[in-house]
């Protein structure tokens, strides 16, 4: 009887170290932990399932075995776009066709509540989509800006291309993230425009003073016109009066001798 106690005693000794020895592996490899700037969704590392209707904030879960996280980014996404090629509004003969580059750095978050829905719709490939719409949103506004606005009312241009981001995203299908930060940066242009637009100011400068010499010349034949036509109003009048004067000459004349007649009668 006392080896078999014995041997029992010692079978659960051993599985009792051996539980307590599971417990110590397993339950940490049960963990996943999502750091302060992070999202994550729950994901099988056997099937590699993902389970986007909860979305964890940062902290320690208990998920079980062969189960971990996908994470994404919960703090700043900065961007730089350098060298964005846009194209200027025509709003005067100087900035018709004006082609140029800028330079935008900008912000992003995603909204905590979607990114289940943007795991679904865009999965890795969502920084690649949203960068992708800014870009278009940008150019598309710019379009609607003159060259000359980027340097007179830089802050209202900076805000156009700000709401034009922000709606670009909110567009179906929305992005399911906001703009945080936006600066508009340095405007570079070509030297091959710069030249083009010495030209087009010195064509107009032409131009000008083209027109400026034929409304010359009108204002001299209008000038003469009135010379002239002053001139032949002068003529008819002094032809007028001398033959007004000439008539009143011959009459006073025909009555002076009219009254010597009859002088000479009486």
């Amino acid at each position: 009887a006392m080896p078999t106690s014995d041997f029992l005693a010692g079978s659960c000794l051993c599985f009792l170290f051996l539980g307590v020895l599971l417990t110590i592996i397993l339950v940490p490899l049960s963990l996943s932990y999502v750091e302060y700037y992070e999202y994550g969704l729950k994901r099988s590392q056997i099937t590699g399932a993902v389970d986007t209707s909860k979305v964890y904030s940062s902290g320690r879960y208990f998920l079980g075995l062969g189960n971990g996280f996908l994470k994404y980014q919960a703090d700043s996404h900065f961007e730089q776009l350098h060298y964005l090629s846009v194209f200027s509004a025509g709003g005067s003969n100087e900035s018709i066709g004006l082609a140029f580059v800028i330079d935008v750095d900008f912000t992003f978050l995603l909204k905590r509540d979607e990114v289940g829905k943007l795991h679904e719709e865009l999965a890795s490939s969502y920084r690649t989509v949203i960068v992708s719409r800014a870009k278009d949103a940008i150019k598309n506004e710019a379009i609607f800006v003159t060259f000359d606005e980027y340097f007179r009312d830089r802050h209202s241009v900076e805000s156009r291309f700000r709401d034009a981001v922000q709606n670009r995203w909110d567009d179906s299908p929305p992005l399911h993230c906001y703009l945080d930060q936006f600066h508009l940066g340095r405007i570079r242009i070509p030297e091959t425009v710069a030249v083009r637009q010495l030209e087009s100011r010195v064509q107009n400068e032409r131009n000008d003073k083209e027109a400026f010499l034929q409304k010359a010349q009108v204002e001299r034949e209008l000038t003469a016109v009135e010379v002239n036509t002053i001139g032949l109003q002068r003529q008819k009048i002094l032809r007028t009066a001398e033959a007004h004067a000439n008539f009143t000459r011959a009459v006073a004349v025909s009555e002076a001798r009219k009254v010597t007649a009859e002088a000479q009668i009486n």
